[in-house]
């Protein structure tokens, strides 16, 4: 009988562990770093999340585990090949296009991130915690009429554009792909998007090809006025070269959900400028994490593992 290590026990869905146990001998058990290679010597199957990152140096000698499961659409924390060398499948919501349709949070995320940052809401909140009532100082700006681009237009760029066409924004477009242009204008080049648009949302997957995409040449074409909004992966954008963005108004402001290595951040220099500075808001990659994205998306991955084990 299969042996499933379930790494990341935080809201996992009773009703998925349910059914893990109709096929499998089921372990939940929160897990760490140090843990993994153990994990991966005794179990079959191993899910996880975002905790950690699985690495060659990882995996034991007696390798035992077949499958590694991560409900996510960004796998880039997981070595793929050291996995292939090894026969292990990777089932993750990569790729997944008509189920995502139905899994809104991160593009809801980005409208929350780019709202509390146009209108200094944590500022505000923090304020009149110190029991300050002063609203002049929290002035903000609107997205009705503002340009809004959106670089990589698939399915979480197409909602995103939705959203911000729902505000009386007016949103372009630029991808490497052709897409449909009914939400969002297209554009030529990155470089065209950036210069025009008062707020650029980054909705790209993260591979070599995107890695720095948004750099220092890049924020040079920006406007001054204009804010970063970016819920993908940290490392789509130089993190110095955002930093010296911000630090010599080069552009306004920037709202993020990831950063680059968010396994160390003891010396993360943009957390340490957010802590200084009101132009920088950083939150702790949760535009996935809500109830109803994990329940769905938990039971799409037991049905795809069952599917699979069935046709093996």
């Amino acid at each position: 009988m299969y042996k499933i290590r379930i790494a990341e026990t935080e809201n996992f869905s009773e009703g998925v562990i349910s059914k893990l146990k109709e096929i499998a001998m089921v372990d939940v058990i929160e897990t760490e770093k140090t843990e993994l290679k153990k994990c991966l010597e005794d179990y079959d199957v191993f899910w996880f999340r975002l905790k950690f990152k699985i690495e060659e140096s990882d995996f034991p000698e007696n390798n035992r585990c077949k499958y590694i499961l991560c409900p996510v659409t960004g796998i880039d924390h997981i070595d793929l090949d050291a996995c292939a060398k090894r026969g292990i499948k990777v089932l993750s919501l990569k790729g997944e296009k008509e189920f995502l349709k139905k899994v809104r949070a991160t593009a809801e995320h980005t409208l929350a991130l780019t709202l509390a940052l146009l209108r200094q809401v944590p500022q505000a909140i923090d304020s009149v915690k110190n029991y300050n009532w002063q609203r002049d100082l929290f002035k903000g700006s609107e997205i009705f009429e503002k340009k809004v681009g959106i670089l990589g237009v698939g399915r979480l760029g197409k909602i995103t554009a939705q959203y911000f066409n729902a505000l009386g924004a007016e949103v372009y477009g630029y991808d490497v792909v052709e897409f449909d242009n009914s939400n969002c204008a297209k554009t030529n080049s990155i470089e065209e998007l950036v210069a025009m648009v008062d707020i650029l949302s980054i909705h790209v997957n993260y591979e070599q090809s995107t890695h720095h995409l948004i750099n220092k040449a890049i924020f040079e074409k920006m406007k001054p006025t204009s804010v970063l909004i970016n819920t993908s992966r940290g490392a789509i954008v130089n993190s110095e070269a955002l930093l010296e963005a911000l630090q010599n108004k080069k552009i306004k402001g920037a709202a993020l959900d990831v950063i680059e290595n968010e396994f160390d951040i003891t010396q993360n220099k943009l957390i340490a400028y957010a802590s200084q500075n009101n132009n920088l808001i950083i939150t702790p990659h949760i535009g996935g994490n809500t109830w109803e994205s994990f329940e769905k998306t938990e039971m799409f991955l037991f049905n795809k593992l069952k599917s699979t084990i069935a046709s093996e």
